[in-house]
């Protein structure tokens, strides 16, 4: 019986003496992949002030480009009353123009100097122009007292300052002249 527990004592020793030499090789193996790793990533440079300075640079430019970027567009694309006519509709919507008015242009407003501008309401919207700008494929001849004057294709349109109806709402919702 003694020579059985003798026998199983030293497979016990040889098992741990195996596990301990496994132990030490997969952790020589582990250290080994760490060391590599290190060594590729100073080669590359990953992680490095000059990488992130390049990355923050690259953002930086992308974002002044598109901070940069402007949309120019003659006609509101979102603007429902080119698709929808039915005035019951644009009512419910809180627009009291109607179709017809919509269509139309009326100048608001006119400031008079050396860099003159006129507020021409059209399309639901008021827009700001200047003497030479293009507006709804009209160019700005002109801008006087209380007239502007637009020519497309040969053809001139003068428009006169009106007010604006009782019943008109402005940008802000409220209602009446502004």
């Amino acid at each position: 019986m003694r020579e059985r527990i003798n026998v199983l004592w030293e497979i016990l020793l040889v098992v741990l003496v195996a596990a301990a030499l496994w132990i030490a090789f997969s952790n020589f193996r582990f250290s080994r992949r760490i060391d590599r790793y290190h060594e590729q990533e100073q080669e590359v440079g990953i992680g490095t002030d000059e990488e992130l300075a390049q990355t923050v640079a690259t953002l930086e430019t992308e974002l002044k480009e598109r901070l940069a970027y402007d949309t120019q567009v003659e006609s509101d694309p979102l603007d429902l009353t080119k698709v929808i006519q039915s005035k019951r509709f644009l009512a419910r919507l809180g627009l009291r123009e109607t179709v017809e008015q919509l269509g139309r242009m009326r100048l608001s407003c006119t400031i008079v100097g050396t860099d003159g501008s006129a507020v021409i309401k059209f399309m639901g919207r008021s827009h700001i122009v200047r003497v030479g700008d293009t507006f709804n494929g009209y160019l700005v001849e002109a801008i006087e007292s209380e007239r502007v004057v637009l020519s497309k294709g040969g053809a001139r349109l003068i428009l006169i300052n009106e007010g604006a109806p009782k019943d008109e709402l402005n940008e802000t919702g409220k209602e009446g002249n502004f």
